[in-house]
C-alpha cells in the first residue's frame, strides 16, 4: 500500500518541522552537495562525519554548509528522507534548484525529530510530507525536479576512459592502441575518452603535454576510422596557478576577500585557481573553448572538478547566488557545445546540473582497491577514490536517474594491477546492473585475462535502474537491499553474503 505525493508545494527560503518520530528508532537518508560528497542511510543517532582537512570541505563537500560531525545531526542538500522501521516516515525535497540551494537538517530532540531547511538563495518550491512509503514517494518528488527543470536523459553510452590504465601519463599512441585491441575483441563501446594527462597545464587545454606525442585534436579522426566516437576531459573552471591562462587572466579568478584569487582544492601537487563564472569574459571563454574541442571532433565532453563555479568566494557580479554564478559557466558550457554534444558532468553541485547534464557521476571515484580506511576512518573523508566509497554513496542516489544518466564510474575487470578481489570486482558489477546508466572501462585492454573480458562483457550490458526493496535495514550505512541483489558493504559476512559482496537474485 503506497500513498500519493502531496502534489501542493510551499514558495520558501526556510522553514521548521518538529516530528513525533523516535530518534533511536530512525534512520536518516541525506544527499551530498556534489558527485564526490557522500549519500548515505544511517541510523538517525549516528555520527555525521566531516573530514579533518579543510582543503578537502572545498574538495569535497560544499563549504558553506558541511556535514555535521556531530552524533544525532544530520545535514542534506536538495532533499531529506527519515525513515521509520515499517518503511515509512518523512521527505522533504527541493523542486527547483536553478538559483537557489537548499540546505537540510534533521536533528535528534530528546524523544522527537526536528527537521529544518536554509534556502540559499531566492524562495523556491519544496515539498514536506509524511507517506507510508519512503521509496516512493521520494522517487517521485525527484522525478517531480527533473521535469521542473527540464532533465536531459539520452540513451547510455559504453565508454573506455584513459584515467585507471595510465591515469596523467596518457599518450596518443596508448589511446589508439587500446581502441585497436577493443575493435579485434569486437568489445561494444561507444565512446574512447582520453581523460587527464593530453594537456600542458590546467586552463591550457589546447596546448599539448610535453609527452603526450601529439595533439588532442589529432584523436578524433583515428578513432573515427576505428568505429567509435571520441571524449575528452576537461576541467574548464580551473586554472592551474602556473598556467598560461593564469598568468595572463588573473583577473579571471574567483576572490578572496583581501581581492586576491582564491586558492581552491589541492590536486596536481598543490592548490588551484577556480574561474569566476559571472565574469562575462570568462563565459566568451568557456563558449570559445567547449566550441573549438567539439570542432575538433569530441562528441563527448566530459567535465570535471565543476564545483568549482559555486565555491564561496567575491564574484564579478555579486548580486549572483552561487547556483546562479554556477548554472551561468554550465550554460555557456553547453551553448559553446551544442545540443548533441554529450555532456558528463564530474565533482558537480548534483541537483543545480539537472537540464544541462547529459549524465553525471554520481558518486566518488572507483579505484583498483576496496577501501582507504585510514582516510575514511580516522580523518573522517569517504569523498577519495575507493570501490567502498564510490558503491555506498552511488547506491544511495539510485533514485537520480531521473535527473540525469547516471555515471557509477568505471568496472575494474583486471587482476593485474589491483587489489580487488574477486567478490569485491563482482560488487561493482552489481552496483552497475542496479544503478543503470553509463557503462565504462578503464582497464588496458591486453592486461585482461579470459575472466577479465567475461566480466568486462557483462558490465557493458546496458541496464534499467533498480530500486531498493527495504531503506529501513542495510548492511552497510548505505542503501544495500535492492529487488535485484543485496550488497554487503560491511566487513564481516551478513546473511550468507560474504564481506564487501552482492548476493544476486533472480530476476529477468
Amino acid at each position: 500500500m503506497t500513498e500519493p505525493v502531496e502534489t501542493a508545494s510551499l514558495e520558501t527560503t526556510g522553514q521548521g518541522w518538529t516530528l513525533a518520530l523516535d530518534p533511536s528508532q530512525t534512520r536518516v537518508l541525506v544527499n551530498g552537495f556534489q558527485s564526490w560528497s557522500e549519500a548515505e542511510v544511517r541510523p538517525l543517532t549516528a555520527k555525521q562525519a566531516v573530514p579533518l582537512m579543510a582543503w578537502r570541505h572545498q574538495q569535497g563537500h560544499d563549504p558553506a554548509f558541511l556535514p555535521s560531525g556531530e552524533a544525532g545531526v544530520w545535514r542534506s542538500h536538495t532533499l531529506i528522507a527519515l525513515i521509520r522501521p515499517d518503511g515509512g516516515g518523512y521527505v522533504g525535497h527541493s523542486l527547483d534548484e536553478s538559483r537557489s540551494f537548499a540546505h537540510w537538517e534533521a536533528r535528534a530532540s530528546g524523544s522527537q525529530v526536528s527537521v529544518s531547511l536554509k534556502v540559499e538563495g531566492p524562495s523556491i518550491p519544496i515539498v514536506f510530507t509524511e507517506t507510508v512509503n519512503v521509496t516512493l514517494t521520494l522517487e517521485q518528488l525527484s522525478a517531480q525536479l527533473a521535469r521542473t527543470m527540464r532533465a536531459r536523459t539520452p540513451p547510455p553510452l559504453r565508454v573506455w576512459c584513459s584515467w585507471y590504465s595510465c591515469y596523467r601519463g596518457v599518450t596518443l599512441q596508448h589511446m589508439l592502441a587500446n581502441a585497436h585491441v577493443s575493435r579485434d575483441r569486437a568489445l561494444p563501446f561507444d565512446v574512447f575518452q582520453l581523460d587527464d594527462g593530453f594537456q600542458a597545464d590546467l586552463g591550457d587545454w589546447t596546448l599539448p603535454s610535453g609527452h603526450f606525442g601529439g595533439h588532442a585534436r589529432d584523436l578524433p579522426v583515428g578513432l573515427s576510422e576505428l568505429g567509435f566516437a571520441a571524449g575528452i576531459w576537461l576541467a574548464p573552471f580551473l586554472a592551474g596557478p602556473e598556467s598560461e591562462l593564469f598568468r595572463t587572466h588573473p583577473e579571471w579568478t574567483l576572490k578572496g576577500e583581501d581581492g586576491l584569487p582564491l586558492p581552491i582544492g589541492h590536486n596536481w601537487g598543490g592548490p588551484y585557481y577556480g574561474l569566476d563564472t559571472t565574469h562575462p569574459e570568462v563565459l566568451a571563454w568557456l563558449r570559445d573553448l567547449a566550441r573549438e574541442v567539439v570542432g575538433w571532433g569530441y562528441t563527448y565532453l566530459k567535465l570535471d572538478f565543476l564545483f568549482a563555479g559555486a565555491m564561496p568566494g567575491v564574484r564579478h557580479d555579486q548580486s549572483k547566488t552561487r547556483a546562479e554564478a554556477y548554472r551561468m559557466g554550465l550554460v555557456a558550457l553547453r551553448e559553446g557545445a551544442g545540443d548533441e554534444t554529450f555532456l558528463l558532468l564530474c565533482g558537480a553541485p548534483l541537483a543545480s546540473s539537472i537540464g544541462v547534464a547529459d549524465a553525471m557521476r554520481t558518486g566518488p571515484d572507483v579505484a583498483p582497491l576496496w577501501d582507504d580506511e585510514s582516510r575514511r576512518v580516522w580523518l573522517g573523508d569517504a569523498t577519495g577514490p575507493a570501490a567502498r566509497n564510490a558503491v555506498h554513496t552511488a547506491l544511495s542516489r539510485w533514485y537520480q536517474h531521473a535527473w540525469y544518466q547516471p555515471d557509477p564510474d568505471v568496472m575494474i575487470a583486471r587482476r593485474e594491477l589491483s587489489l580487488l578481489s574477486s567478490a569485491e570486482r563482482h560488487t561493482l558489477l552489481g552496483l552497475l546492473d542496479v544503478v543503470g546508466g553509463l557503462r565504462a572501462s578503464s582497464d588496458p585492454i591486453d592486461m585482461l585475462d579470459d575472466e577479465g573480458l567475461t566480466l568486462l562483457r557483462r558490465a557493458l550490458e546496458i541496464s534499467t535502474p533498480d530500486r531498493p526493496r527495504t531503506l529501513a535495514q542495510s548492511f552497510g550505512g548505505a542503501a544495500t537491499h535492492f529487488t535485484r541483489g543485496t550488497f554487503n558493504l560491511t566487513d564481516a559476512p551478513q546473511d550468507g553474503i560474504r564481506a564487501h559482496g552482492y548476493r544476486e537474485h533472480a530476476h529477468d
